[in-house]
């Protein structure tokens, strides 16, 4: 490997250690995540750690992080590569720092818990590299497809630092239907504020007000719910419990996955 290629391996795993730290650090420290991955189930978790796999290549190949647009399948392999040992690696560091590990009986639960700390990690670390990187680094077409993608993936990272967490159960237990309406309300009108309505750099304020709200606020609250009720699913906390605690614990959760998917498209 030339000196050339080893500088820019090096700086790439560099932006993508601090990437997963900034977006990651607070989940490292929340004890419901130790709890989690040692207690969650296994079929759970793979698939958990299958759909971040997927998430992070594909996030790769749309934010064009090697300034080419026509990047090789490979390349985006290489890049996805990198952001998940950024992002297990961070993790493991941090945790064994924190002497969190040292309790953990087994390998298997050890194992479990730098996998399900290191997935937010490996989305963070995707992300700061795409912000982060030279200005040589280029992003690919702006099409609709794309657009509700990185919605996506920003409702999965702004919703996975809080999904883990005991406060979302406190807080979708003291819900009342007039309340749920109302913060259903409040999440279109943010949503909507950040897409449209303040002109915000990369929104879409000249497109026509019914047609974002359909197309983006509408469209992307969707994903930002999907995205919450599929994490509160994955951490158990849909368990024994009925339809109304299913839809207040996702709204809840959905409020800071509508903002996350919402500022995606303005920052990626």
């Amino acid at each position: 490997m030339s000196d050339s290629a080893s500088s820019h391996l090096a700086r790439g795993l560099g932006r993508a250690f601090g990437g997963a730290l900034l977006f990651a650090l607070p989940l490292f420290m929340t004890m419901e995540m130790w709890q989690l991955g040692a207690g969650m189930g296994r079929g759970r978790l793979v698939l958990l750690c299958l759909l971040t796999v997927v998430l992070t290549y594909v996030l790769e190949r749309h934010l064009g992080l090697r300034g080419d647009e026509g990047a090789r399948p490979l390349a985006s392999v290489v890049d996805t590569a990198i952001a998940l040992a950024a992002g297990v690696a961070a993790a493991a560091v941090v945790l064994a720092l924190l002497a969190v590990l040292t309790p953990i009986s087994t390998m298997e639960e050890t194992v479990a818990v730098v996998a399900l700390c290191g997935l937010p990690a490996t989305i963070g670390a995707s992300f700061a590299r795409s912000q982060l990187g030279s200005q040589g680094h280029r992003r690919r077409g702006d099409g609709y497809r794309r657009e509700l993608f990185l919605m996506a993936a920003g409702a999965t990272v702004f919703a996975a630092n809080v999904a883990p967490t005991e406060e979302i159960v406190l807080l979708a237990g003291r819900m009342e239907p007039v309340r749920t309406l109302g913060l259903v309300g409040l999440e279109l009108v943010l949503m909507h504020v950040f897409v449209y309505a303040v002109d915000f750099k990369g929104g879409s304020s000249g497109r026509g007000f019914g047609r974002v709200f359909l197309l983006y606020t509408v469209v992307g609250y969707v994903l930002a719910c999907a995205v919450s009720a599929y994490l509160l699913w994955s951490f158990g906390r849909f368990d024994g419990m009925g339809l109304g605690a299913v839809l207040m614990k996702t709204v809840v959760l959905a409020l800071p996955a509508s903002i996350g998917a919402a500022a995606a498209r303005l920052i990626l």
